[in-house]
């Protein structure tokens, strides 16, 4: 702890560097997790591909299958979806709008519940029916590698703007104890407090307990009521 409030008091700026391995570190474990998971969904997106296409698009209207009703369901672990492609009808009636995916001659709808989403379809394009694994797997690849390179950076900035604004609130604990902290002090102060919070509130989200943004901001304002004085003396 000494250590810590000395870093607080006469830090050389080490803390920008901690906040870019944080996010490295949570940007390779979501690498790491998508490398796993997702090639997963390759073979139900082969099964969806072989299941209804092809399809065939002119300005915005599906004319290959015509009057056709085809219908899948899938059971994504305790998830379960249904996909229905229905090109006998341009809208979907109310008495149709099951939970699931559908798709009429010139809409997709998403319908979750109460809530439904309809996108129209656009242009014109021919969806052929073959095997699609090597480029599902290609995509794959390129969302890791994505998310591995840009990640670190993506994440650091977000940090960043975090601790700038605990930063700013800190002059509330500062009021409060009736002292004063220079800007320098207020990052390195909230720092510290970020990333240790951060790295055990992540510890107790896989032990299964959830803390939300809200709760984590009211424990950095706590934190900051506690140890303000002590970074200011």
């Amino acid at each position: 702890m000494l250590k810590l409030i000395n870093y607080i008091k006469n830090g050389k700026g080490i803390g920008a560097i901690w906040l870019l391995i944080l996010g490295a570190v949570l940007a390779f474990y979501t690498a790491f997790k998508v490398n796993k998971s997702l090639p997963l969904a390759i073979p139900y997106v082969q099964d969806l591909a072989d299941e209804f296409l092809p399809i065939k698009i002119e300005d915005g209207k599906i004319v290959d299958p015509v009057e056709t009703i085809k219908k899948h369901e899938y059971q994504l672990g305790k998830d379960h979806l249904t996909l229905t492609l229905d090109t006998t009808k341009d809208v979907l009636e109310e008495q149709d709008m099951m939970q699931g995916i559908y798709v009429t001659r010139s809409y997709i709808y998403t319908i979750n519940g109460k809530e439904v989403r309809r996108q129209a379809l656009q242009g014109s394009y021919n969806i052929e029916k073959r095997d699609y694994t090597p480029l599902l797997q290609k995509i794959v690849n390129w969302v890791v590698w994505g998310i591995a390179l840009i990640g670190p950076f993506f994440n650091f900035v977000l940090f960043l703007i975090a601790v700038l604004i605990y930063a700013f609130c800190t002059g509330l604990a500062c009021v409060l104890n009736k002292v004063s902290l220079d800007f320098k002090r207020k990052m390195r102060l909230n720092t510290v407090l970020f990333i240790g919070l951060y790295t055990l509130v992540t510890i107790l989200q896989y032990a299964g307990l959830q803390i939300s943004t809200f709760t984590f901001f009211l424990i950095m304002i706590a934190l900051q009521l506690l140890l303000v004085k002590k970074a200011a003396d």
